[in-house]
């Protein structure tokens, strides 16, 4: 069985909570209105947040329900999340939910994860919701936003091109997305697969500004984000293609005022599982 990672435990990956949660994406767990108003909660509900991260996000919610249980596969950034008194943080990978402690929740949630989660085979990521489903209560809900088909596509593409521009075979720099960006219809089917009736699905082009602190913006986006992709250039390397994306951008992104911004492209969904 995972173990929740006391906050004082020292634990090397490569997501590193600060630099996720202030220098490069503070805006992920704070662009969220939208969703948590889909999510609905009420002050009985029992809550599983799969890809919870530093439970910057987690934590907001834990004061509208009765429990929450926050898993993520980083066990640096559970060691990040902050504690709370009916909140449970577990280090496993979300493709493991068996090996959990399950009870059956009111409602399963996930911000920003499940483009991470789902890059993994079809039978994978049927496997998923077949346990989510079973993870849930008859008449719970399953509410979730992410990375929609689209998502950074001006980022994704200046990235491949600094890696073909450094001699990596194309097929190769593609092969490296660490992200499945799905189309509705995708998610569509994976939901109704596993038995859910889809109560919603919507995609939203949400241009977004990124950081402008030092680490921040377009390059620590990609060096924390892309850092798969990177991998295929020697160590020396990798900060010329950074950089190279980084000027590419600027005639994209760069506004008038100074601010750069991306298109992010997010999918929310609302599925439940039938009573009987």
């Amino acid at each position: 069985m995972a173990q929740s990672v006391p906050a004082s435990t020292p634990v090397v990956d490569n997501w590193d909570p600060h630099t996720y949660g202030t220098t490069v994406a503070p805006f992920v767990s704070k662009l969220t209105t939208r969703v948590i108003s889909l999510l609905d909660l009420q002050p009985d509900d029992t809550l599983l947040d799969i890809g919870c991260g530093d439970g910057a996000l987690t934590s907001t919610l834990s004061p509208l329900c009765a429990h929450i249980t926050g898993i993520d596969s980083s066990a640096w950034m559970i060691s990040a999340c902050p504690p709370s008194s009916n909140t449970e943080y577990i280090v496993s990978s979300a493709l493991s939910l068996p090996t959990l402690p399950l009870p059956s929740y009111t409602k399963l949630f996930s911000n920003a994860a499940l483009h991470w989660i789902l890059l993994t085979t079809p039978a994978q990521r049927t496997a998923f919701f077949a346990r989510a489903f079973a993870a849930l209560q008859p008449g719970g809900t399953f509410v979730a936003e992410c990375g929609a088909h689209g998502n950074m596509a001006e980022v994704h593409a200046a990235i491949i091109a600094a890696l073909v521009h450094r001699g990596v075979n194309p097929a190769m720099a593609r092969g490296g997305t660490p992200w499945g960006f799905g189309t509705e219809a995708e998610y569509s089917a994976l939901l109704e697969g596993a038995g859910f009736t889809i109560e919603l699905v919507e995609t939203e082009l949400r241009q977004t500004e990124l950081t402008s602190c030092e680490g921040g913006g377009v390059g620590g986006w990609v060096r924390l984000f892309a850092d798969e992709m990177l991998k295929c250039l020697p160590e020396g390397e990798r900060d010329g293609a950074v950089e190279e994306v980084e000027k590419v951008l600027e005639g994209v992104g760069r506004r008038e005022d100074g601010g750069m911004w991306v298109n992010y492209v997010r999918l929310r969904f609302v599925a439940r599982r039938p009573v009987v």
